[in-house]
């Protein structure tokens, strides 16, 4: 999800915590550690495809983030301790003002079409749930109206209202979340029925939001090295489904390195084409609007004698 959603959520449920003991900063501190997780970007990459399969890596692992949370917590202990003369806040509260912050951040991340490597470092695939766009206002306003009146009410005598509203918002991003699950499964069976009408087999579907709401979808359907889209309108009963097309695996003549990488962390949904004398490899997930896609990556140049693979270039 966008940083301005993972802030938000990470202050809003800090704030679910501590807020009673520790006031506004409780915000401050749950946007940092909900932040903490995306400065994985800063750390350099050897080439395009690695910076883009190694995001949401080690820094979104819970088998990373719940021992980073004991760390936090003996910092922030400390930091109280020498601040105030007396305990106020609980261990046990502290501890999870500073790990749920932490740890939602993957888990919201999961829920997008990307992909988030939950259980890093097994060799498991990335975790994309798809059922939310990865900017959603729907998701983000209600937190980020609890956050902003729980700020600017938290120290006077409508704090207590200020809570609640806090609370609201985190309720209905919630139920938010649990709608696009029902929502895809809804998708998922119109995306059957229309597959069985046309007598087309299916390897796997990947079924995701085309637009930040809930009306559109789209999903990609793979049979044995060709795949279709197909569009599905929620709120009607049409459901379009595109010709067959080639993933474009036949051209190869090599198999760059990077191809396995993007194969593993896309589950397979990639296609090959040539532009422009180069290979380029498409994530099929993502579109960007009607006909493009967030993500291609140059893999190998055209020579005479076939394909010469390349350091990977993001396009």
């Amino acid at each position: 999800m966008d940083s301005v959603s993972q802030i938000v959520l990470g202050s809003s449920i800090a704030a679910a915590i501590g807020h009673k003991q520790l006031g506004r900063s409780t915000l401050v501190i749950g946007a940092v550690l909900a932040t903490l997780p995306d400065l994985d970007v800063l750390l350099p990459a050897t080439d395009a495809v690695t910076r883009f399969t190694e995001h949401r890596s080690f820094s979104h692992s819970l088998f990373v983030l719940f021992p980073f949370a004991f760390i936090c917590f003996a910092f922030l202990k400390l930091s109280f301790k020498r601040k105030f003369t007396k305990v106020i806040i609980s261990n046990q509260r502290l501890f999870w003002l500073c790990c749920l912050p932490l740890v939602t951040h993957p888990m919201l991340d999961a829920f997008t079409s990307y992909g988030t490597q939950l259980f890093w470092p097994l060799a498991s695939h990335p975790i994309s749930i798809a059922s939310i766009f990865a900017v959603d206002p729907l998701y983000t306003l209600p937190l980020l109206i609890g956050c902003v009146y729980l700020w600017r009410n938290g120290d006077n005598e409508k704090k207590g209202k200020a809570r609640r509203i806090n609370h609201i918002g985190l309720i209905l991003s919630s139920g938010y979340l649990l709608l696009g699950l029902f929502l895809q499964n809804q998708v998922q069976k119109r995306v059957e029925i229309v597959l069985q009408e046309n007598n087309i087999a299916k390897d796997k579907i990947f079924i995701s939001p085309l637009y930040p709401n809930f009306n559109w979808w789209g999903a990609i359907v793979i049979d044995n090295g060709v795949y279709y889209n197909v569009k599905v309108n929620i709120l009607a009963s049409d459901s379009a489904l595109s010709i067959k097309q080639d993933l474009g695996y036949g051209q190869l003549n090599v198999y760059p390195p990077a191809l396995k990488s993007l194969d593993w962390f896309t589950h397979g949904f990639i296609r090959l084409e040539e532009v422009e004398g180069q290979l380029v490899a498409t994530d099929l997930r993502m579109k960007t609007g009607q006909l493009d896609y967030a993500f291609k990556f140059a893999l190998a140049e055209k020579e005479s004698e076939g394909w010469k693979v390349i350091s990977p270039i993001r396009l």
